[in-house]
């Protein structure tokens, strides 16, 4: 039987297979766009993180970073003088920051600073939270290492990229470094305000002193002010200051670092800040002289971010009495030379209000202390003129000018008479209503209505001083002018005045060295050469306007002799004398003719002073030092200078001159400076028509040069010479500052020789010398003959003289 296979109905299978084939290539299609969206995600990832990474810094630039640190100048006794900064900052050590300022930093800008690595979430909503209770930013979110990032590397700008690459610094800065060393950076890196950057700096600033020596409360006020320096500097805004002060100490309560009764203690500690916020320059001519060879040789940036140490050879307590010498001398002599009146007048119009403001336009410091200060000088306003006494404005009170004691100075003005002999003059015939002028308050009155004022005004006179201690050739004082402020030009450094007679001791110590002797003689007789045309004659004169014939060396160069000096100047040949000029130290340029032996080339006063100092020094010259050392922050040595001694004249010269030197005290025109009750040698000197006036001087160990004069090169006034003008500034000076050293002599170089002498001849005395006799230094081999001329050797060597004379007259 034949059998039949029954097909079963077959199922729907197309539809369903078709639906599937879509289902999975719609996940295929899902699936690879995801990938893709992943892939580019993370390609985009990649390029973006190289973006932002390619130009962040190394740890290795980090380990290697140098902060711009304050440059500090000390004096020879380690005194801080000066500094010189962009940014103030001093590096501290961690262990020197006493650990409740690191503990309340901690607890204001990082609680959880130990426990994070570098980026802390949970910091970010805390601070979030606390300042939206606030209603204002009391807290910042970011971890101490970001900013430290932030302050090292990056800027401060708001973007995403910028934060982001933050994060990535400071994740790495944290697996390379431990948080001490991150918070030590922090602290010695943050912005306090008022050029403060750092810790150390920030307490030396506002608190006068170091870090280590802060107390509690001062470390609280400073902890708070990163956040926001200028609206919580306590010298701007002293209350908000300390509201931010509370909540540092309530921070560090809250995270137990204090107890709450310690924190109430530390709120109520009063305040003393003691603002430094200026950069220290306490002897500014001496330390602009620095400044400028710093910058010369290391370079503007080095200077004000190298954190060098320079050590001076400067002497603080001597610079002072070096500036209050200058000070009191300048404002003496600039009183003899004459009121210069009112420096310019208002035009009051007798409304009270109306006046009163234009009074305060003069009255009112820059500085706004309205407080008067006794021995404060002021710009004052005349209110009104009266016999009795001058009513004048100052600051927001008024004071009296009392003729008899505030003015008695202001005399009739006639320069060719000597100042004691002028008239004085009546307030009325000084002083005009509306008047500004210059006053110094003697004494304060309670009510402010009546302080006692003083007549003072800006010296047109200028002086500059110079000392040095020969053996070593340190400068341990340096004046360059009355007033840095008013005039930066340094006088002793820069300025080219003709030295006058103070030049002449370099001639004669080339004419001893070329054979002479100090009783060799010279004819004191009228010169007369040509001069810059051929219609002209130039006719030296000796200051007294007198001859003197046959003269000594020794008192030609006691009394100051022009006429001797030039006919010297003339025997030993120019040519000698500024090659010997040189010798001792003189770079300046040196005329070469005969004018200059009366001084007529310019050179400065610590050139010339260091000239001297070869007499002082027997014979060695050693190159005027201001630095002894210069270290860098890392304590390397960049420059150390040690004496470099040169012998330029031998000891018997320089003892020799150091003798005629001492009679130029003694006996001389430098006698005044006797009062300096010692042994001191030394030379003033004065220029045509009292423009400019000198005195160097010396004693053993120590030298000082004056100069005093105006800087457009008007004259001093009648007899204002070396001994009046610059010989006080000297003597108040020399005599302070040797105040408690022993007295003692000049050493006397074994082959010098002391003989009696014929005052007459200059020959040496013998048993039957009838003339005047006198004791005299000879070097060894120069000594005179051992008999007394008679009269026919005299005239022979008067007649020897007359015919040099004329020879030498018929030469020019």
């Amino acid at each position: 039987m034949r059998h039949i296979r029954q097909e079963q109905p077959s199922t729907p299978t197309r539809p369903q297979t078709k639906r599937f084939s879509w289902l999975r290539l719609c996940v295929f299609l899902i699936c690879g766009i995801v990938g893709l969206a992943i892939l580019g995600g993370v390609i985009a990832g990649v390029v973006v993180y190289q973006s932002l990474v390619q130009d962040l810094p190394n740890l290795e630039d980090l380990e290697n970073y140098q902060s711009s640190l304050v440059t500090q100048v000390y004096d020879r006794h380690g005194e801080l003088i000066a500094d010189f900064f962009i940014e103030k900052r001093i590096l501290v050590a961690l262990a020197d920051v006493p650990l409740y300022i690191r503990q309340a930093t901690i607890a204001v800008e990082d609680s959880r600073f130990y426990s994070h690595r570098g980026i802390d979430l949970f910091g970010v909503l805390r601070a979030l939270w606390v300042n939206l209770q606030a209603g204002e930013v009391r807290e910042g979110a970011s971890t101490i290492t970001q900013q430290v990032v932030r302050t090292l590397f990056l800027n401060r700008e708001r973007t995403v990229s910028r934060k982001l690459r933050e994060a990535i610094l400071a994740y790495r800065i944290e697996q390379h470094f431990r948080k001490d060393d991150i918070l030590r950076m922090y602290l010695n890196q943050i912005f306090y305000g008022h050029n403060a950057y750092g810790i150390e700096a920030a307490a030396q600033i506002y608190f006068g002193k170091s870090v280590k020596d802060l107390t509690l409360a001062e470390g609280a006020l400073l902890v708070g002010l990163p956040q926001a320096p200028n609206k919580y500097s306590p010298l701007k805004n002293l209350d908000l200051a300390l509201q931010r002060r509370v909540h540092v100490l309530r921070r560090m309560v809250k995270e137990g670092y204090l107890t709450l009764e310690e924190a109430r203690v530390a709120e109520q500690e009063p305040v003393h800040l003691q603002p430094n916020y200026q950069q220290v320059n306490k002897v500014p001519y001496f330390v602009e002289y620095v400044r400028q060879y710093l910058e010369a040789r290391y370079g503007m940036t080095a200077l004000y971010r190298g954190g060098f140490q320079v050590y001076l050879t400067l002497d603080l307590g001597l610079q002072r009495l070096a500036e209050q010498a200058i000070r009191y001398g300048v404002l003496a002599l600039d009183k003899r030379h004459g009121y210069q009146g009112a420096r310019r007048r208002l035009e009051l119009t007798g409304d009270v209000l109306t006046d009163m403001r234009l009074v305060q336009t003069v009255t009112r410091p820059a500085d706004g202390d309205m407080t008067v200060h006794e021995g404060e000088t002021l710009s004052g306003v005349v209110l009104a003129v009266e016999d009795a006494a001058v009513r004048v404005a100052v600051k927001d009170a008024q004071g009296v000018l009392m003729p008899e004691e505030s003015f008695a100075w202001v005399r009739e003005p006639d320069l060719q008479q000597d100042f004691q002999v002028r008239r004085r003059l009546t307030a009325h015939e000084i002083f005009q209503r509306g008047d500004v002028i210059r006053v110094q308050v003697l004494r304060l009155d309670p009510a402010g209505r009546a302080h006692l004022l003083a007549l003072e005004q800006e010296p047109l006179v200028q002086g500059s001083l110079i000392a040095i201690e020969p053996g070593s050739g340190h400068v341990l004082a340096m004046v360059g002018g009355y007033d840095f402020d008013t005039s930066q030009f340094n006088r002793a450094t820069q300025a080219l005045r003709q030295p006058g007679s103070a030049f002449k001791p370099i001639i004669y110590a080339a004419a001893l060295e070329a054979g002479l002797t100090t009783t060799s003689i010279i004819y004191d007789a009228p010169i007369i050469a040509a001069g810059a045309n051929d219609q002209e004659y130039w006719k030296p004169q000796n200051y007294s306007q007198k001859f003197y014939g046959p003269t000594t060396l020794r008192t030609a160069l006691t009394h100051s002799r022009n006429l001797v000096t030039i006919r010297l100047l003339e025997k030993i040949g120019i040519p000698a004398v500024v090659a010997y000029a040189r010798r001792l130290g003189i770079t300046s340029p040196l005329t070469p003719n005969l004018s200059l032996a009366l001084g007529s080339s310019g050179v400065t006063l610590l050139e010339l002073t260091a000239a001297y100092s070869v007499f002082a020094n027997g014979g060695m010259y050693v190159p005027p030092v201001f630095i002894t050392k210069i270290v860098d922050a890392n304590q390397r040595v960049l420059e150390e200078h040690l004496p470099q001694a040169q012998r330029v004249i031998s000891p018997e010269l320089a003892y020799v001159m150091t003798n005629l030197l001492q009679g130029v005290i003694a006996n001389g025109t430098g006698r005044s400076m006797r009062a300096i009750g010692r042994p001191a040698a030394g030379k003033t000197g004065t220029t045509n028509d009292f423009r400019d006036a000198w005195f160097l001087g010396y004693t053993p160990g120590f030298l000082t040069g004056v100069w005093v004069g105006i800087d457009d090169r008007t004259t001093l006034g009648h007899r204002e010479d070396g001994a009046r003008a610059a010989g006080p500034i000297w003597l108040e000076f020399m005599r302070e500052a040797l105040r408690n050293d022993p007295i003692t002599d000049f050493v006397v170089p074994p082959s010098v020789r002391f003989f009696q002498i014929d005052a007459a001849s200059g020959k040496q005395a013998t048993a039957s010398t009838q003339a005047e006799t006198l004791f005299e230094v000879f070097m060894e081999g120069t000594e005179p003959e051992k008999r007394a001329p008679s009269s026919h050797d005299l005239r022979r060597d008067i007649h020897r003289l007359d015919r040099e004379r004329h020879s030498a007259a018929r030469h020019q």
